[in-house]
């Protein structure tokens, strides 16, 4: 009994910095949701059910997140076990490497890519003197949200990387050993030992691109402004313009959360309960 009062208060200090940094800012966003000018009113979040805009908004911030979750786990996965079969030094530095866009913000990655990819970017400039291309033409789709997604995916994949490298490391190589031996060939490995080997930290790194992709703003703002219709962008002009709707926002952060955190839960009670295994 006091070993477990004991481990109780070892998580208070966790408890303490949830709560004073999640939870109550997170509260006093829902209470200013909840008001219209003094009176309480819940029609900042039934406009969301009538207004197109918050409808398309919400529509294609999950078609963003989800596309961006897919392809980055689909790259993430063989690059993580290149990296993890890397060796010695080389797998330090290749680590090192796919840490480093994790430390850029989302409007340097936004500008970087205008500077690659742009009208006058530098890879535009070269594909036009070696094939011609029209500048204005190839550079177009980086300012819609299929540019969002290959922005995305620059600053996603690395974190499948570094999350699948550790699983990969972690992986018991001794099941996959012992089913070789029994016969089994590379499909039937892959399907029976290694993917329900693996599922866990699969699902754990594409649920974070999709949370992460969902709330991106910095790179979306970069990019495109408020052009392309995403959650993250319209609660920026209801605080930013002139005719400012601060309860609208909030409203829309507090929808912004529960549909993110909806999703993963659904996401892993899918994938782990006993009916898909």
């Amino acid at each position: 009994m006091e070993r477990r009062s004991g481990t109780w208060l070892l998580l208070l200090p966790l408890a303490a910095v949830l709560g004073l940094f999640l939870l109550w800012p997170l509260a006093l966003v829902l209470w200013e949701s909840l008001f219209i000018e003094g009176r309480f009113s819940l029609d900042n979040y039934l406009s969301l059910f009538v207004r197109k805009l918050y409808r398309e908004s919400l529509t294609t911030s999950l078609v963003l997140s989800a596309s961006t979750a897919v392809l980055g786990t689909a790259v993430g996965l063989p690059l993580s076990y290149f990296v993890h079969k890397t060796g010695g030094r080389a797998k330090s530095i290749l680590l090192a490497l796919t840490a480093v866009p994790l430390t850029l913000s989302g409007l340097v990655v936004g500008f970087a890519f205008i500077v690659l990819l742009g009208t006058s970017g530098f890879i535009t400039i070269i594909l036009r003197e070696l094939f011609g291309i029209n500048p204005l033409e190839f550079s177009a789709f980086l300012f819609t949200w299929r540019g969002l997604v290959i922005a995305y995916l620059y600053f996603l994949i690395p974190r499948m990387i570094l999350t699948m490298t550790a699983a990969w490391s972690n992986a018991n190589w001794s099941l996959v050993e012992a089913a070789v031996s029994l016969g089994a060939g590379p499909v039937t490995v892959l399907r029976k030992v290694l993917f329900p080997m693996l599922a866990p930290a699969i699902l754990a790194g594409s649920s974070l691109l999709f949370a992460v992709s969902m709330g991106a703003f910095g790179t979306a703002f970069a990019l495109t402004g408020t052009a392309v219709k995403i959650l993250p962008l319209v609660i920026y002009t209801h605080v930013s313009e002139l005719s400012a709707d601060i309860a609208k926002a909030d409203a829309l952060a507090i929808v912004l959360t529960l549909v993110t955190t909806g999703v993963i839960l659904a996401y892993e009670k899918f994938f782990t309960s006993p009916s898909s295994r």
